[in-house]
Protein backbone atom coordinates (compact mmCIF):
# COMPACT_ATOMS: atom_id res chain seq x y z
CA UNK A 1 0.00 0.00 0.00
CA UNK A 2 2.90 2.34 0.72
CA UNK A 3 4.07 1.89 -2.87
CA UNK A 4 0.58 2.76 -4.13
CA UNK A 5 0.28 5.96 -2.06
CA UNK A 6 2.35 8.23 -4.35
CA UNK A 7 0.23 7.16 -7.33
CA UNK A 8 -3.00 7.81 -5.45
CA UNK A 9 -1.79 11.23 -4.39
CA UNK A 10 -0.96 12.02 -8.00
CA UNK A 11 -4.40 10.99 -9.21
CA UNK A 12 -6.15 12.77 -6.37
CA UNK A 13 -4.31 15.88 -7.51
CA UNK A 14 -5.52 15.30 -11.05
CA UNK A 15 -9.06 14.84 -9.72
CA UNK A 16 -8.90 18.17 -7.87
CA UNK A 17 -7.69 19.95 -10.99
CA UNK A 18 -10.42 18.30 -13.05
CA UNK A 19 -13.00 19.42 -10.53
CA UNK A 20 -11.70 23.00 -10.69
CA UNK A 21 -11.98 23.00 -14.47
CA UNK A 22 -15.51 21.57 -14.36
CA UNK A 23 -16.51 24.18 -11.79
CA UNK A 24 -15.19 26.99 -13.97
CA UNK A 25 -17.17 25.65 -16.93
CA UNK A 26 -20.40 25.22 -14.93
CA UNK A 27 -20.12 28.41 -12.91
CA UNK A 28 -22.59 30.30 -15.13
CA UNK A 29 -25.28 27.80 -14.03
CA UNK A 30 -24.83 28.88 -10.45
CA UNK A 31 -25.30 32.61 -10.91
CA UNK A 32 -28.96 32.31 -9.94
CA UNK A 33 -30.19 30.17 -7.08
CA UNK A 34 -33.56 29.02 -5.63
CA UNK A 35 -35.68 31.62 -7.49
CA UNK A 36 -34.05 34.63 -5.80
CA UNK A 37 -33.38 36.19 -9.18
CA UNK A 38 -37.09 36.11 -10.06
CA UNK A 39 -38.08 37.92 -6.85
CA UNK A 40 -35.47 40.59 -7.52
CA UNK A 41 -36.83 41.01 -11.04
CA UNK A 42 -40.33 41.70 -9.65
CA UNK A 43 -39.06 44.61 -7.60
CA UNK A 44 -37.04 45.94 -10.53
CA UNK A 45 -40.01 45.90 -12.92
CA UNK A 46 -42.26 47.63 -10.35
CA UNK A 47 -39.68 50.37 -9.99
CA UNK A 48 -39.54 50.75 -13.77
CA UNK A 49 -43.34 51.16 -13.97
CA UNK A 50 -43.23 53.85 -11.31
CA UNK A 51 -40.37 55.59 -13.11
CA UNK A 52 -42.34 55.64 -16.39
CA UNK A 53 -45.31 57.26 -14.57
CA UNK A 54 -43.05 59.93 -13.07
CA UNK A 55 -41.46 60.66 -16.44
CA UNK A 56 -44.94 61.09 -17.97
CA UNK A 57 -45.99 63.51 -15.23
CA UNK A 58 -42.83 65.58 -15.73
CA UNK A 59 -43.39 65.64 -19.47
CA UNK A 60 -40.11 63.86 -20.22
CA UNK A 61 -41.79 61.33 -22.52
CA UNK A 62 -44.92 61.49 -24.69
CA UNK A 63 -48.09 59.62 -23.67
CA UNK A 64 -47.77 57.12 -26.54
CA UNK A 65 -44.17 56.31 -25.60
CA UNK A 66 -45.16 55.96 -21.94
CA UNK A 67 -47.98 53.58 -22.83
CA UNK A 68 -45.66 51.40 -24.95
CA UNK A 69 -43.04 51.31 -22.17
CA UNK A 70 -45.65 50.34 -19.56
CA UNK A 71 -46.91 47.50 -21.76
CA UNK A 72 -43.41 46.07 -22.22
CA UNK A 73 -42.46 46.39 -18.54
CA UNK A 74 -45.81 44.91 -17.49
CA UNK A 75 -45.25 41.92 -19.77
CA UNK A 76 -41.90 41.25 -18.11
CA UNK A 77 -43.41 41.78 -14.66
CA UNK A 78 -46.12 39.19 -15.31
CA UNK A 79 -43.56 36.67 -16.57
CA UNK A 80 -41.44 37.12 -13.44
CA UNK A 81 -44.51 36.83 -11.21
CA UNK A 82 -45.51 33.57 -12.90
CA UNK A 83 -42.01 32.20 -12.27
CA UNK A 84 -42.25 33.08 -8.58
CA UNK A 85 -45.66 31.40 -8.32
CA UNK A 86 -44.40 28.23 -9.97
CA UNK A 87 -41.47 28.13 -7.57
CA UNK A 88 -43.80 28.48 -4.58
CA UNK A 89 -46.20 25.85 -5.93
CA UNK A 90 -43.47 23.22 -6.35
CA UNK A 91 -41.10 23.49 -3.39
CA UNK A 92 -38.08 21.30 -3.95
CA UNK A 93 -39.31 20.48 -7.44
CA UNK A 94 -36.52 22.35 -9.15
CA UNK A 95 -32.97 21.45 -8.36
CA UNK A 96 -30.68 24.37 -7.71
CA UNK A 97 -28.29 25.12 -10.60
CA UNK A 98 -25.58 25.47 -8.00
CA UNK A 99 -26.35 21.96 -6.77
CA UNK A 100 -26.22 20.61 -10.32
CA UNK A 101 -22.85 22.24 -10.89
CA UNK A 102 -21.52 20.86 -7.60
CA UNK A 103 -22.80 17.37 -8.43
CA UNK A 104 -21.12 17.35 -11.84
CA UNK A 105 -17.92 18.81 -10.39
CA UNK A 106 -17.66 15.95 -7.89
CA UNK A 107 -18.96 13.14 -10.11
CA UNK A 108 -16.53 13.57 -13.02
CA UNK A 109 -13.24 13.23 -11.08
CA UNK A 110 -14.63 10.57 -8.71
CA UNK A 111 -15.86 8.39 -11.60
CA UNK A 112 -12.59 8.92 -13.49
CA UNK A 113 -10.53 7.90 -10.49
CA UNK A 114 -12.73 4.88 -9.82
CA UNK A 115 -12.46 3.68 -13.41
CA UNK A 116 -8.69 4.06 -13.36
CA UNK A 117 -8.32 2.14 -10.11
CA UNK A 118 -10.50 -0.71 -11.40
CA UNK A 119 -9.30 -0.88 -15.01
CA UNK A 120 -5.90 0.81 -14.98
CA UNK A 121 -2.53 -0.21 -13.61
CA UNK A 122 -1.59 2.22 -10.83
CA UNK A 123 1.15 -0.11 -9.62
CA UNK A 124 2.93 -0.18 -12.98
CA UNK A 125 6.42 1.31 -12.65
CA UNK A 126 7.26 4.54 -14.40
CA UNK A 127 8.99 4.42 -17.77
CA UNK A 128 10.98 7.68 -17.88
CA UNK A 129 11.58 9.15 -21.31
CA UNK A 130 15.32 9.66 -21.02
CA UNK A 131 16.33 6.00 -20.51
CA UNK A 132 14.26 5.00 -23.53
CA UNK A 133 16.53 6.96 -25.87
CA UNK A 134 19.83 6.14 -24.19
CA UNK A 135 22.04 3.12 -24.53
CA UNK A 136 23.75 1.43 -27.49
CA UNK A 137 22.15 2.27 -30.84
CA UNK A 138 21.89 -1.38 -31.87
CA UNK A 139 19.76 -2.13 -28.77
CA UNK A 140 17.25 0.71 -29.18
CA UNK A 141 13.78 0.28 -30.70
CA UNK A 142 13.47 1.87 -34.13
CA UNK A 143 11.38 4.84 -33.02
CA UNK A 144 13.74 5.57 -30.12
CA UNK A 145 16.75 5.35 -32.45
CA UNK A 146 15.17 7.79 -34.91
CA UNK A 147 14.31 10.21 -32.11
CA UNK A 148 17.82 10.01 -30.68
CA UNK A 149 19.45 10.68 -34.04
CA UNK A 150 17.03 13.54 -34.77
CA UNK A 151 17.92 15.16 -31.45
CA UNK A 152 21.60 14.73 -32.22
CA UNK A 153 21.21 16.32 -35.66
CA UNK A 154 19.47 19.37 -34.21
CA UNK A 155 22.75 20.21 -32.51
CA UNK A 156 25.01 18.74 -35.22
CA UNK A 157 23.26 19.28 -38.58
CA UNK A 158 26.51 18.67 -40.48
CA UNK A 159 26.93 15.11 -39.17
CA UNK A 160 26.90 13.03 -42.36
CA UNK A 161 26.70 9.73 -40.50
CA UNK A 162 23.54 10.83 -38.72
CA UNK A 163 21.72 11.55 -42.00
CA UNK A 164 22.86 8.23 -43.45
CA UNK A 165 21.43 6.44 -40.41
CA UNK A 166 18.14 8.33 -40.63
CA UNK A 167 17.57 7.56 -44.32
CA UNK A 168 17.07 3.77 -43.97
CA UNK A 169 15.35 4.21 -40.59
CA UNK A 170 12.74 6.48 -42.14
CA UNK A 171 12.18 3.89 -44.89
CA UNK A 172 11.46 1.22 -42.26
CA UNK A 173 9.02 3.58 -40.57
CA UNK A 174 7.28 4.23 -43.89
CA UNK A 175 8.16 7.94 -43.70
CA UNK A 176 9.38 8.14 -47.29
CA UNK A 177 9.26 11.94 -47.61
CA UNK A 178 11.58 12.31 -44.62
CA UNK A 179 13.88 9.65 -46.12
CA UNK A 180 14.16 11.70 -49.33
CA UNK A 181 15.14 14.73 -47.27
CA UNK A 182 17.69 12.75 -45.25
CA UNK A 183 19.42 11.40 -48.37
CA UNK A 184 19.40 14.85 -49.96
CA UNK A 185 21.24 16.17 -46.90
CA UNK A 186 23.69 13.27 -47.09
CA UNK A 187 24.42 14.07 -50.76
CA UNK A 188 25.03 17.73 -49.91
CA UNK A 189 27.31 16.92 -46.98
CA UNK A 190 29.11 13.82 -48.26
CA UNK A 191 29.13 14.34 -51.99
CA UNK A 192 27.53 12.49 -54.88
CA UNK A 193 27.87 8.70 -54.85
CA UNK A 194 26.01 5.96 -56.62
CA UNK A 195 24.64 4.46 -53.42
CA UNK A 196 23.30 7.79 -52.11
CA UNK A 197 21.55 8.62 -55.38
CA UNK A 198 20.12 5.09 -55.52
CA UNK A 199 18.88 5.31 -51.92
CA UNK A 200 17.15 8.63 -52.56
CA UNK A 201 15.65 7.32 -55.78
CA UNK A 202 14.29 4.26 -53.95
CA UNK A 203 12.64 6.52 -51.35
CA UNK A 204 11.05 8.49 -54.19
CA UNK A 205 9.69 5.29 -55.75
CA UNK A 206 8.24 4.09 -52.45
CA UNK A 207 6.72 7.52 -51.87
CA UNK A 208 5.00 7.22 -55.27
CA UNK A 209 3.55 3.77 -54.44
CA UNK A 210 6.03 1.86 -56.57
CA UNK A 211 6.02 4.10 -59.64
CA UNK A 212 9.43 5.17 -60.94
CA UNK A 213 8.85 8.91 -61.21
CA UNK A 214 10.94 11.19 -63.45
CA UNK A 215 12.88 12.50 -60.43
CA UNK A 216 13.56 8.95 -59.23
CA UNK A 217 14.69 7.89 -62.71
CA UNK A 218 17.07 10.86 -62.79
CA UNK A 219 18.60 9.75 -59.49
CA UNK A 220 19.05 6.19 -60.77
CA UNK A 221 20.66 7.40 -63.99
CA UNK A 222 23.11 9.51 -61.96
CA UNK A 223 23.80 6.51 -59.73
CA UNK A 224 24.77 4.18 -62.61
CA UNK A 225 26.97 6.88 -64.13
CA UNK A 226 28.93 6.90 -60.88
CA UNK A 227 28.73 3.13 -60.39
CA UNK A 228 27.53 0.99 -63.30
CA UNK A 229 26.92 -2.00 -60.99
CA UNK A 230 24.83 -0.16 -58.36
CA UNK A 231 22.15 -2.85 -57.79
CA UNK A 232 19.25 -0.73 -56.59
CA UNK A 233 19.64 1.74 -59.44
CA UNK A 234 19.83 -1.01 -62.06
CA UNK A 235 16.87 -2.85 -60.55
CA UNK A 236 14.59 0.19 -60.51
CA UNK A 237 15.70 1.29 -63.95
CA UNK A 238 14.55 -2.15 -65.09
CA UNK A 239 11.21 -1.53 -63.36
CA UNK A 240 11.01 1.79 -65.22
CA UNK A 241 11.64 -0.04 -68.50
CA UNK A 242 8.81 -2.45 -67.73
CA UNK A 243 6.50 0.43 -66.86
CA UNK A 244 7.35 1.96 -70.25
CA UNK A 245 6.60 -1.34 -72.00
CA UNK A 246 10.28 -2.02 -72.78
CA UNK A 247 10.49 -5.57 -71.45
CA UNK A 248 13.47 -6.53 -73.61
CA UNK A 249 15.47 -3.60 -72.27
CA UNK A 250 14.53 -4.55 -68.70
CA UNK A 251 15.58 -8.18 -69.31
CA UNK A 252 18.96 -7.15 -70.69
CA UNK A 253 19.58 -4.80 -67.79
CA UNK A 254 18.69 -7.39 -65.14
CA UNK A 255 20.68 -10.17 -66.82
CA UNK A 256 23.75 -7.94 -66.83
CA UNK A 257 23.16 -7.06 -63.19
CA UNK A 258 22.91 -10.73 -62.19
CA UNK A 259 25.99 -11.67 -64.20
CA UNK A 260 28.10 -9.17 -62.26
CA UNK A 261 26.52 -9.87 -58.85
CA UNK A 262 27.82 -12.21 -56.14
CA UNK A 263 25.94 -15.48 -55.82
CA UNK A 264 24.90 -14.65 -52.26
CA UNK A 265 23.62 -11.13 -52.97
CA UNK A 266 20.46 -10.69 -50.83
CA UNK A 267 18.59 -8.93 -53.66
CA UNK A 268 19.38 -11.60 -56.28
CA UNK A 269 16.11 -13.49 -55.68
CA UNK A 270 14.01 -10.39 -56.31
CA UNK A 271 15.78 -9.61 -59.58
CA UNK A 272 15.55 -13.23 -60.74
CA UNK A 273 11.83 -13.33 -59.92
CA UNK A 274 11.20 -10.17 -61.94
CA UNK A 275 13.26 -11.52 -64.81
CA UNK A 276 11.35 -14.81 -64.84
CA UNK A 277 8.02 -12.95 -64.76
CA UNK A 278 8.89 -11.26 -68.07
CA UNK A 279 8.91 -14.60 -69.87
CA UNK A 280 6.60 -16.70 -67.67
CA UNK A 281 4.29 -14.37 -65.72
CA UNK A 282 2.09 -17.15 -64.34
CA UNK A 283 4.92 -18.97 -62.59
CA UNK A 284 5.98 -18.44 -59.02
CA UNK A 285 9.41 -18.32 -57.39
CA UNK A 286 11.49 -21.45 -56.98
CA UNK A 287 12.35 -22.85 -53.55
CA UNK A 288 15.89 -21.55 -53.96
CA UNK A 289 14.62 -18.03 -54.72
CA UNK A 290 12.18 -18.11 -51.84
CA UNK A 291 15.00 -19.09 -49.50
CA UNK A 292 17.16 -16.25 -50.73
CA UNK A 293 14.31 -13.79 -50.32
CA UNK A 294 13.89 -15.00 -46.74
CA UNK A 295 17.37 -13.68 -45.99
CA UNK A 296 16.03 -10.14 -46.41
CA UNK A 297 14.54 -8.33 -43.43
CA UNK A 298 10.74 -8.59 -43.27
CA UNK A 299 10.40 -4.83 -43.66
CA UNK A 300 12.64 -4.68 -46.72
CA UNK A 301 10.97 -7.66 -48.34
CA UNK A 302 7.48 -6.28 -47.71
CA UNK A 303 8.41 -2.84 -49.04
CA UNK A 304 9.93 -4.39 -52.15
CA UNK A 305 6.87 -6.52 -52.84
CA UNK A 306 4.35 -3.78 -52.12
CA UNK A 307 6.25 -1.36 -54.35
CA UNK A 308 6.40 -3.76 -57.29
CA UNK A 309 2.73 -4.74 -56.99
CA UNK A 310 1.62 -1.11 -56.77
CA UNK A 311 3.75 -0.20 -59.78
CA UNK A 312 2.28 -3.09 -61.77
CA UNK A 313 -1.28 -2.03 -60.90
CA UNK A 314 -0.53 1.54 -61.99
CA UNK A 315 0.91 0.33 -65.28
CA UNK A 316 -2.15 -1.82 -65.96
CA UNK A 317 -4.37 1.19 -65.41
CA UNK A 318 -2.62 2.81 -68.35
CA UNK A 319 -2.20 -0.36 -70.44
CA UNK A 320 -5.02 -2.80 -69.56
CA UNK A 321 -4.40 -5.05 -72.60
CA UNK A 322 -1.44 -6.79 -70.93
CA UNK A 323 -2.80 -10.24 -70.02
CA UNK A 324 0.52 -11.36 -68.54
CA UNK A 325 0.49 -8.32 -66.30
CA UNK A 326 -3.02 -9.10 -65.04
CA UNK A 327 -2.01 -12.68 -64.25
CA UNK A 328 1.00 -11.44 -62.27
CA UNK A 329 -1.10 -8.89 -60.40
CA UNK A 330 -3.82 -11.40 -59.50
CA UNK A 331 -1.24 -13.91 -58.25
CA UNK A 332 0.58 -11.23 -56.25
CA UNK A 333 -2.63 -10.08 -54.55
CA UNK A 334 -3.34 -13.69 -53.66
CA UNK A 335 0.09 -14.15 -52.11
CA UNK A 336 -0.33 -10.93 -50.11
CA UNK A 337 -3.74 -12.07 -48.87
CA UNK A 338 -5.52 -9.17 -50.58
CA UNK A 339 -8.50 -11.18 -51.78
CA UNK A 340 -10.69 -8.16 -52.47
CA UNK A 341 -8.05 -6.59 -54.72
CA UNK A 342 -7.53 -9.94 -56.47
CA UNK A 343 -11.26 -10.21 -57.22
CA UNK A 344 -11.35 -6.63 -58.49
CA UNK A 345 -8.36 -7.29 -60.76
CA UNK A 346 -10.04 -10.46 -62.08
CA UNK A 347 -13.20 -8.52 -62.85
CA UNK A 348 -11.35 -5.79 -64.73
CA UNK A 349 -9.26 -8.29 -66.66
CA UNK A 350 -12.34 -10.28 -67.68
CA UNK A 351 -14.02 -7.11 -68.87
CA UNK A 352 -10.93 -6.20 -70.89
CA UNK A 353 -10.65 -9.66 -72.50
CA UNK A 354 -14.37 -10.40 -72.71
CA UNK A 355 -14.10 -11.61 -76.35
CA UNK A 356 -10.85 -13.58 -75.93
CA UNK A 357 -11.72 -17.16 -74.90
CA UNK A 358 -8.09 -18.14 -74.42
CA UNK A 359 -7.44 -15.19 -72.12
CA UNK A 360 -10.61 -15.91 -70.13
CA UNK A 361 -9.49 -19.50 -69.66
CA UNK A 362 -6.14 -18.32 -68.25
CA UNK A 363 -7.96 -15.93 -65.91
CA UNK A 364 -10.20 -18.76 -64.73
CA UNK A 365 -7.12 -20.84 -63.99
CA UNK A 366 -5.56 -17.92 -62.10
CA UNK A 367 -8.70 -17.57 -59.99
CA UNK A 368 -8.65 -21.28 -59.09
CA UNK A 369 -5.01 -21.02 -58.03
CA UNK A 370 -5.71 -18.25 -55.51
CA UNK A 371 -5.28 -19.23 -51.85
CA UNK A 372 -8.54 -19.95 -50.03
CA UNK A 373 -9.82 -17.11 -47.88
Amino acid sequence: MSELAPHLLLWIGFAVMTGAVVWALLRPLAKRSEGKGDAQDLALYRDQLAEVSRDLERGVIAPLEAEAAKIEVSRRLLAAADAVEREKATPGGRRSPRAIALLVMLAVPVLSLGLYLSLGSPDMPDVPFAPRVTGPADQLPLDALVLKVEQHLKDNPADLRGWEVLGPAYIRQGNFTAAITAWSRAIILGGETGSRFAARGEAEVLSANGVVTPSAREDFVKAVKLNAHEPRAQFYLGIADVQDGKKDAAARRWKALLAAAPKNAPWRASVEAELRSLTNPASGPTAEQAGAAADMTPEARQQMIEGMVSGLATRLDKNPNDLAGWLRLIRAYGVLGKHGEAEAALSRARTTFATDKSALAELDAAEKSLPAQ
